[in-house]
């Protein structure tokens, strides 16, 4: 199974909750939540109105968001559409294939056999290096990127270019999955049997790669995140922290459904109420839009903006929008 699959799965998961929903299976313990003060939730005329940015016949489960301080851009199979509020979808016609990403300059997507790059401001694109198939996505930070890979024979790996050249930095024969880049280090979920996963991490510019200990129980679909790493553990519906060196771990918040999720300055949490944001420092849920039609599937964010992707049904997708006020980051 790809890591899109499992991904898509958690979504699916998570649409039998609520984000406040309890869990099926019996609270150990108070949950970290009841032990916060009550925050007041805004009323419904009081929360600002997402804009929509775009409405598309497009399947929302086979696209990819990206923000940048300029625009928001939506990765589909065939086209790249930057997404300006006020003005129409300006599509390039790529032919992306499946799980490209957006460098501070450029697309990267396999295609044809090769790893190519193309200008996000329009340009000629052009062949990186050969590659025989298809990876299963790419991620991306600043103009770095890299790509985790299956083969025919089920192993899987990490791969880079290096001088040129695709390099594995990581093989496995369990499971490599949820891939989020931090600079060049490429922080990722290992599958080392059938029962256990781990973090890992491993970085572009050699060496070689570092696991935290093994855990049991389903492994994350998402890691997010910056300064820390972010997931939503299903079995405990908890958003949880982890620090970079792997050293330190902490609940963000109990009880809470997060899937999928995304963080930047703050976390953002699609449910089946809506779009969530919980504060990093007070650990504080708020919701940022709710009661309109379709299934969250994809989040992005930067200090600036949030942007989510909502399924409408059988090949219809919208992008909606949200800024983020100057001076009240979270």
């Amino acid at each position: 199974m790809s890591a899109r699959s499992v991904f898509y799965g958690c979504v699916l998961l998570a649409l039998g909750q609520g984000c406040n929903s309890p869990r099926a299976h019996p609270e150990p313990a108070p949950s970290a939540r009841a032990t916060l003060p009550a925050s007041p939730e805004p009323k419904a005329a009081e929360l600002p109105s997402p804009t929509r940015l775009a409405s598309l016949p497009i399947s929302a489960f086979a696209t990819t968001l990206a923000v940048d301080d300029d625009a928001v851009y939506l990765l589909t199979s065939h086209a790249a559409y930057q997404l300006v509020e006020g003005q129409p979808p300006h599509g390039l016609r790529l032919e992306l294939g499946v799980g490209p990403a957006l460098t501070a300059s450029a697309f990267v997507f396999w295609s044809d056999g090769g790893i190519w790059r193309a200008p996000k401001q329009g340009g000629v694109t052009r062949r990186l290096a050969q590659f025989p198939h298809q990876p299963q996505y790419f991620v991306a930070s600043g103009e770095a990127f890299a790509w985790v890979d299956q083969t025919e024979e089920g192993m899987y790996s990490i791969q880079a270019l290096v001088e040129g050249h695709p390099r594995a930095l990581v093989t496995s024969k369990g499971e490599i999955r949820a891939l989020n880049m931090v600079g060049d280090a490429v922080y990722f979920v290992q599958r080392p049997s059938d029962t256990a996963w781990r973090f890992g991490v491993v970085h572009v510019s050699g060496g070689a790669p570092e696991y935290a200990t093994e855990r049991t129980g389903r492994a994350p679909a998402l890691l997010t995140g910056v300064n820390a790493l972010y997931y939503y553990d299903l079995d405990q519906s908890k958003i949880l922290e982890r620090s970079l060196d792997f050293r330190s771990e902490q609940t963000v918040l109990d009880n809470f459904v997060c899937s999928p999720i995304h963080a930047s300055s703050r976390i953002f949490c699609g449910c089946v109420e809506g779009l969530f944001q919980v504060s990093k420092e007070t650990r504080q849920p708020t919701v940022l839009a709710r009661g309109r039609p379709g299934t969250i599937t994809s989040i992005a964010s930067n200090p600036k903006r949030v942007v989510w992707a909502v399924d409408l049904g059988q090949d219809q997708l919208a992008v909606d929008a949200l800024p983020i006020p100057a001076g009240s980051a979270l």
